[in-house]
Formats: C-alpha cells, sequence, structure tokens
C-alpha cells in the first residue's frame, strides 16, 4: 500500500501530467482507504481549479498573454 507521502506527491504530480495506469490504480485505493489522503486530493483539486480560474481571467482581463500550455490545462 502506498504512504501517505508518495499519495501526496501522486496527488500533486497528476495536476499536472497523466500518471501510468499502476500509480493511479495505487493511488486510488490509498483514497478509498485513508479519509485524511482523500481530504488533501479534495483540497489541491479545489486549489487547482481556483488557478485555473484566476489566470483565465487575468488573460480575459488582458493582464497576461495566453500561454498555449497554460490555457489547455
Amino acid at each position: 500500500m502506498l504512504t501517505c507521502h508518495k499519495a501526496t506527491h501522486l496527488m500533486s504530480a497528476r495536476l499536472d501530467r497523466p500518471l501510468p495506469l499502476g500509480e493511479k490504480l495505487r493511488l486510488r485505493f490509498h483514497l478509498l482507504m485513508c479519509k485524511s489522503c482523500h481530504r488533501c486530493d479534495q483540497q489541491l483539486e479545489l486549489i487547482h481549479q481556483a488557478g485555473q480560474g484566476w489566470h483565465q481571467k487575468r488573460i480575459e482581463e488582458g493582464h497576461l498573454e495566453p500561454d498555449s500550455d497554460a490555457s489547455k490545462k
């Protein structure tokens, strides 16, 4: 079973890139078993979405130039 430390690393990594199937399955199993990591995952996702929303708003307001990599995520 994954440690919480490794699980948080995978949670963060999957926001930037797709995880290989084995890592994805191990993380999913860990999140089902560990309420603390499940909460952490939800918080990371919320922070990630907020950051993307802020970035998009700054582009729409003309404060930032569209970035081909960041705007596609």
